[in-house]
């Protein structure tokens, strides 16, 4: 049977339970004709083995790994991987916490158009109800405490995404891909619509504050990455931008870039001296073209010393030092801005203390 439609998810150390929860939805359609992309965009080896198995279980899934834990997340690479894989006229991107009605790749099919791109409403469950899920009660036992419009699910043509060159991978970390994706498919001349039907629950999680972007963590992030982001949309819809500035074209190569980082040809340490790490960033960095470069970003034992805390609130702090939170932040934005597209890595040590970034220049 000819498959009408492929279902991308993007993927990064989610919990295995709940993917099952999601796939066992798609199993139970009353249609068969759809295949599942999932695109796991550098997780932990351990459960990327997990994700393997589960994929195996169901017929109708594609699993694929990308090794990309040394980089930032970036949803729209992982989708855009996806969307070149598909061999479907259609693609449906959804959520690893979407459980499906019985009905709902019927509702695809029959919707499916070259000329619009759909929308859907999307229900979203409580965590007792989400609960519930475990124990497999059907879709319409489940009651949602409210709907959202907006949530980063779309049905539309592959032609048509190949036209706008997919998603903007500008955007890294959460927020606005997809909005920006809808508003560069309407300059494009595609109808949005969207659709009342109730046929997509959301399973409950932990929501995630942007207020934890304040804090240093093992995980990357940025403070005021949302924002960041919804800037960048903004001004590819005043500018009328349709295919991302500067983008190549999406394609099937995966991120296996760092065997180019193996052998630095410049390392250098850094102490977390403002003066210090802003000329690096600022003007070393970007003289050092055709090398690869090795820094290592590391916490002044000064910094902690009663004597620096001293001089800070007397204001006789001559050489100021910042938090590693600070210059964390301070060379993500220089790789969102301006390395996104080079092979690089970036790791935060478990301590907090240091920071290693490196870049194929």
């Amino acid at each position: 049977m000819e498959k009408f439609c492929s279902i991308i998810y993007a993927n990064r150390d989610r919990d295995p339970a709940r993917i099952n929860l999601s796939f066992d939805s798609l199993s139970k359609q009353s249609i068969s004709n759809f295949e599942v992309i999932f695109v796991d965009y550098g997780s932990d080896p351990k459960l990327v083995s997990e994700y393997k198995k589960l994929s195996e279980q169901y017929d109708f899934v594609k699993f694929f790994s990308l090794e990309v834990s040394h980089l930032l997340w970036n949803k729209s690479k992982a989708l855009n991987f996806g969307i070149a894989k598909a061999e479907t006229p259609f693609i449906f991107i959804a959520d690893v916490d979407l459980i499906f009605h019985s009905d709902s790749l019927n509702l695809l099919e029959n919707l499916s158009s070259t000329k619009k791109f759909f929308l859907f409403k999307l229900g979203y469950l409580d965590k007792k109800t989400s609960q519930a899920l475990e124990q497999r009660h059907s879709y319409d036992a489940l009651v949602p405490t409210r709907y959202g419009n907006v949530n980063g699910m779309v049905l539309v043509s592959k032609s048509a995404l190949l036209e706008v060159n997919g998603l903007d991978e500008f955007f890294h970390f959460y927020g606005a891909e997809d909005e920006d994706l809808f508003g560069r498919l309407e300059m494009a001349g595609y109808v949005r619509e969207e659709q009342p039907n109730e046929y997509f629950y959301h399973n409950w999680h932990q929501s995630f504050s942007a207020g934890s972007d304040k804090n240093l963590s093992l995980n990357p992030r940025i403070k005021n990455a949302m924002r960041i982001n919804q800037r960048h949309f903004y001004s590819n819809i005043e500018n009328g931008i349709i295919k991302p500035v500067g983008q190549k074209e999406i394609s099937s190569s995966s991120e296996r870039k760092v065997y180019q980082l193996k052998d630095p040809d410049f390392r250098k340490e850094i102490k977390n001296i403002l003066a210090h790490v802003e000329h690096f960033l600022r003007v070393e960095l970007p003289s050092l073209k055709g090398k690869v470069v090795e820094v290592q970003f590391s916490q002044d034992p000064y910094y902690n010393s009663v004597k620096h805390h001293i001089k800070k609130i007397a204001g006789r702090d001559t050489q100021p030092l910042i938090s590693m939170k600070v210059l964390n932040d301070m060379v993500l934005k220089e790789i969102i801005f301006n390395y996104r597209d080079h092979a690089y890595s970036y790791k935060i040590s478990e301590d907090y203390k240091n920071i290693i970034f490196r870049v194929c220049l």
